[in-house]
């Protein structure tokens, strides 16, 4: 078999299992586009390596790789993914914004897609980390708190569901340091993880995301204003700044919508296990609508919590979002 047909087999065999190493590379490193680029890094070492690799073992064979690709890529960055609420006090809606900061500096939010894959391994009845809350924007934001072993550890034990032992031979070190490691991650990632956990929208939760939207894409202040929880918070990174109250993040749009005058379109998606919207804006009638950036909502007991605005078009792509919002229909 020549190299080229030989490369093409192992792409072919190892393409099943690029959603679940991605989203494992994702709770890694707190980018989805980091997390692309380590599963490239992944299949070259695989391919280099593919004498070992036994079709029963594939996935963890390559969990394994990837695994080790993380830790690799974490070493050289020397820098955890975080969000702004979480390095600085809140804004004020007086101060003019700075300039964008590093993107690296940010967590980046991941499409629902990366939930619909299928472990190897058997799904415990008290299994910890459930699958939505796994890609949770506070589950990923608390993991990046972690050293890079202890999350490796975390989320090798209590997501992908591998005993201690496998996962002491991966890091080459003993178990008792593996039971440290979970202990440690564990009371680390419970200190911050979130009362109410995520589950799928109920019809109320429906209809509260499409206020949202006809309030946002009309800039009806008041409309969307009325949609926020008193103590709500508002981040959009890269920005660093972050707003927190209803009455702030309020002042906040309408001061943004004056800017930024034009229209915009708001098409409803679902990611990091919750809803989210891609918003979309273009600044004549006659004018092509721009990617603007990807928001994430967070709703309880009725309103609207948490907004995390990521104002980077390049996710469109990640996402695999069109360049233009789909044509609005035309009401009956």
């Amino acid at each position: 078999m020549s190299a080229g047909a030989s490369d093409q087999s192992f792409r072919a065999t190892f393409e099943p299992h690029r959603r679940a190493i991605t989203a494992h590379c994702y709770r890694m490193l707190g980018s989805l586009q980091d997390a692309e680029e380590i599963v490239q890094e992944t299949l070259l070492r695989a391919w280099q390596r593919q004498a070992e690799a036994q079709p029963s073992t594939m996935r963890p064979w390559l969990y394994k790789i990837a695994t080790n690709a993380c830790l690799d890529h974490l070493l050289k960055m020397r820098r955890r993914r975080t969000l702004p609420q979480l390095v600085a006090p809140p804004s004020s809606v007086a101060v003019r914004l700075g300039a964008p900061t590093d993107d690296g500096l940010w967590l980046e939010p991941a499409p629902d897609a990366l939930l619909d894959v299928a472990d190897d391994a058997s799904r415990r009845p008290d299994e910890r980390v459930p699958r939505r809350e796994s890609v949770g924007l506070a589950f990923i934001s608390a993991l990046q708190s972690l050293s890079p072993k202890q999350r490796a550890a975390l989320l090798l034990v209590d997501v992908l569901d591998w005993k201690p032992q496998e996962v002491a031979e991966l890091l080459t070190t003993s178990l008792v340091s593996i039971n440290s490691l979970l202990q440690r991650a564990r009371k680390s990632v419970e200190a911050r993880r979130v009362a109410s956990p995520l589950a799928p929208l109920s019809s109320a939760d429906l209809a509260l995301l499409q206020r949202f939207v006809e309030s946002w894409e009309s800039g009806d202040a008041a409309a969307f204003t009325a949609l926020l929880a008193d103590g709500a918070l508002f981040s959009m990174p890269p920005q660093p700044e972050w707003f927190r109250g209803r009455e702030a993040i309020g002042q906040f749009f309408v001061a943004m919508w004056s800017a930024l005058p034009g229209q915009r379109r708001l098409v409803s998606i679902n990611a990091n296990g919750g809803p989210a919207v891609a918003v979309y804006r273009r600044k004549a009638l006659d004018a092509h609508y721009e990617p603007g950036g990807i928001t994430l909502l967070t709703l309880e007991d009725g309103l609207i919590s948490q907004i995390t605005r990521f104002g980077s078009p390049k996710l469109f792509d990640l996402f695999g979002l069109p360049k233009q919002p789909p044509v609005a229909q035309e009401p009956d």
